[in-house]
């Protein structure tokens, strides 16, 4: 069984989140949406709730779930100027919905609330694979304080071992879906204050002082597209981030997350819910519909990118550390060895790395890319840099370095991948984190965590009565 000890400094959560002895994987969440669950359609958000089977106590634990429902919208565009008034209804808030894409509804963004407010085919039900339990004993009735009946719906890992099983109700007035718990805690705090009334959606930047917290790390948002902060919270405290960072090439800084930020723009959702939060934007200059969507769960982060832009030479995108993680090892599935962190150039294999890590006594991380897209040959490497006088801008960020930073490169020029144009092809890039609490496992840790992420649980639903 993995449990996590109570450490000093973290938040009262660490102390009662406990890793579920059935299933092997420590971080991943379990989504549903309502076409996978049929059963489930029509149901109050607000009265759904989770349980799991405690064996030992021979009773039912309640544990988190969360609906996050979804709506098709148009993009819009971005308006003539800053004053112009947004109108729910697209992500913009202005312009015609001529292209339009699955987004996560949020009355707090123009993209609004979902019309269906049930959960209904396209929303999603997310909790953690951890709070699984053992399968309930026929014998067992349904949790006092809901109505049958229920759905059981068993997890079972490709690899084998007993299955986890979650259990989900319909309660009754007062039903509290949280179990309350908070796994996340995300503040979008923009400076200049509410986001519909204050926001440039024309011509940035706005800047904000946005936090994610959890028992594990604390990332900090300092704009749209760029994020710069990362605690780990096993570690010493420091913050060992730069910036995740993308741009056309080496060369140029006439596109980055600064001028990304600096440009049009607007953001589709901002959610803080009990197990994940999400943070999803668009506009990226002349690529006004490109959007990333960053989810954030207790102990991992996936970051999904969509390209939609015109045709373009190339882009990179990369974590470029700060000094405090000098020290820091990074180790991948390319090298027989980590190197350390330390502003020292070192050569390392250009092959796209299955799995990566960083770790050190400022903490650890497992990471994991993966790019999907109907380009045809298209050219993918791996660059590090790990130099604090490199010969080219860093474009911004808090010094002018590159420290440790492995640089996935796509070059060969890319297509038109905007949907406003006939004949576009797509392109998403998924990026995925893991924060661990024990820095001594991450060389076997790395690439367990990353085969599970080519090997998603089974499920099996069933009727509960």
């Amino acid at each position: 069984m993995f449990a996590l000890l109570c450490t000093a400094g973290l938040v009262a959560a660490a102390c009662d989140y406990v890793y579920a002895p059935f299933l092997s994987r420590l971080d991943q969440p379990v989504v549903f949406t309502g076409a996978d669950l049929p059963q489930a359609i029509g149901i109050d958000p607000a009265v759904g709730v989770g349980f799991r089977w405690d064996a030992a106590a021979g009773t039912w634990v309640q544990i988190p779930i969360q609906v996050d429902q979804r709506v098709v919208v148009g993009f819009g565009s971005p308006p003539q100027n800053n004053s112009t008034a947004g109108v729910t209804g697209t992500v913009y808030g202005s312009g015609g919905q001529d292209v339009t894409a699955l987004q996560y509804a949020d009355p707090s963004t123009f993209v609004g609330a979902d019309s269906d407010p049930l959960f209904d085919a396209d929303d999603e039900l997310v909790f953690m694979a951890r709070d699984a339990g053992p399968q309930a004993p026929a014998t067992a009735t349904a949790p006092a304080g809901t109505a049958g009946p229920g759905l059981a719906i068993a997890l079972e890992d490709p690899d084998g071992g007993t299955p986890g099983y979650v259990y989900l109700f319909t309660g009754t007035a007062g039903a509290d879906p949280s179990a309350g718990e908070d796994y996340v805690d995300y503040q979008f705090s923009l400076d200049s204050g509410d986001y519909k009334t204050t926001y440039k959606r024309a011509d940035g930047p706005n800047p904000e002082s946005s936090t994610v917290t959890t028992y594990a790390y604390t990332a900090g948002m300092a704009d749209r597209w760029m994020t710069t902060d990362l605690t780990l919270a096993s570690g010493t405290g420091v913050d060992i981030l730069d910036g995740l960072k993308a741009r056309f090439g080496f060369n140029t800084c006439g596109r980055s997350n600064a001028t990304f930020a600096n440009a049009h723009g607007a953001f589709a959702a901002n959610i803080d819910g009990p197990v994940r939060a999400i943070r999803s934007y668009i506009g990226a200059n002349s690529g006004p519909l490109t959007q990333e969507t960053v989810v954030f769960y207790a102990d991992r982060i996936e970051v999904t990118t969509n390209l939609r832009v015109h045709a373009i030479p190339s882009i990179m995108s990369f974590f470029d550390w700060s000094s405090a993680a000098i020290g820091m090892e990074y180790g991948s599935s390319e090298l027989a060895a980590p190197v350390t962190i330390d502003g020292d150039p070192d050569t390392v294999s250009a092959a796209i790395p299955e799995w990566e890590y960083v770790s050190g006594p400022q903490g650890v991380l497992s990471m994991h890319n993966e790019v999907t897209t109907s380009i045809s040959g298209l050219s993918l490497d791996t660059v590090w840099v790990d130099d604090s006088s490199p010969p080219f801008n860093a474009c911004w960020g808090d010094d002018n370095a590159f420290i440790g930073a492995a640089v996935t490169d796509i070059t060969g020029g890319l297509p038109n991948t905007d949907p406003r144009f006939s004949g576009f092809e797509t392109l998403t890039a998924r990026r995925t984190l893991s924060v661990w609490t024990d820095a001594t496992h991450a060389d076997d840790w790395s690439p367990t965590w990353a085969a599970e992420s080519f090997q998603p649980l089974t499920t099996a639903v069933s009727v509960f009565n």
